[in-house]
């Protein structure tokens, strides 16, 4: 009998020592320290995003362009990098102007802070669509307003929602144009020609990957948002939807005025 026992317990401790050990705990950072990354960090596609410090005095591809083209005024700023809520973003412009081919200035207000290949593509905009629209249609434009940029928040401002592409300096938000004749142009206001604003909606579907307007979630009735949001297999959202002005709803008609005290009505 004791052979048998001396055996099995033989056996347990053999299997014990070759079993997976059991991980410990991370220990606790000292007092001061930094803790480590979370599993979410890691894992996380939206917070993969945030980049690494771009190289001192040294211009991206993009500034490079813009500068060379002469086709903006701006001015490179540092990276934004892991703020409280995951936002970042590298090759970090503020975007004051766009410079039409004949040098005219339309201003941007106020100035706009976004990633460098975000503000490029605004400025095409600006140049090559948005600007020539108004032209046709009546006074040139001056100002664009810049109704949201950079801002490190959630989508539609809920907080618990992921990150906004406004968190990432990847999107902008714009209300309409001021023209040089002073009349400042909503492009949600329905009064607005419907063939300008078609055309308007039309030209940035086609320039940027999320367009967002009236009729698409309740959120931005009064403004646009656009931005360059990349999607899996290059999907893209336009929904801006451009409604026919309001129609007149007619006034009740006056009531009589009440005949004079003592007055006799008429037969």
């Amino acid at each position: 009998m004791k052979p048998l026992c001396l055996a099995v317990l033989a056996l347990i401790i053999s299997e014990l020592a070759h079993a997976a050990p059991v991980p410990l705990p991370r220990p606790r950072p000292a007092a001061g320290e930094a803790a480590p990354p979370t599993d979410r960090f890691l894992n996380d596609p939206d917070l993969a995003r945030i980049p690494e410090p771009d190289p001192p005095g040294v211009p991206s591809p993009c500034q490079i362009r813009m500068t060379e083209r002469v086709i903006a005024v701006f001015h490179s700023l540092p990276a934004i990098t892991r703020e409280a809520r995951g936002c970042g973003a590298s090759d970090v412009v503020r975007l004051e102007g766009i410079l039409l081919s004949d040098n005219t200035r339309i201003a941007m207000s106020p100035p706009a802070i976004m990633r460098c290949t975000m503000a490029e593509a605004v400025t095409h905009w600006v140049r090559e669509e948005l600007a020539p629209a108004f032209a046709k249609a009546g006074s040139p434009v001056r100002v664009v307003d810049n109704y949201a940029s950079y801002d490190c928040r959630g989508r539609n401002n809920v907080a618990s929602a992921r990150t906004s592409e406004h968190g990432f300096a990847n999107a902008i938000d714009v209300r309409g144009v001021r023209l040089a004749d002073g009349k400042f142009v909503q492009f949600t206001d329905r009064k607005v020609g419907r063939d300008v604003r078609e055309e308007l909606r039309k030209n940035a579907c086609a320039r940027f990957t999320t367009v967002l307007g009236p009729g698409s979630d309740g959120h931005h009735e009064e403004h646009i948002h656009v931005d360059l949001a990349e999607r899996r297999g290059g999907y893209r959202i336009c929904q801006w939807d451009v409604l026919d002005p309001a129609p007149e709803v007619p006034l009740p008609r006056p009531r009589p005025s009440e005949a004079p005290t003592g007055s006799r009505p008429a037969d």
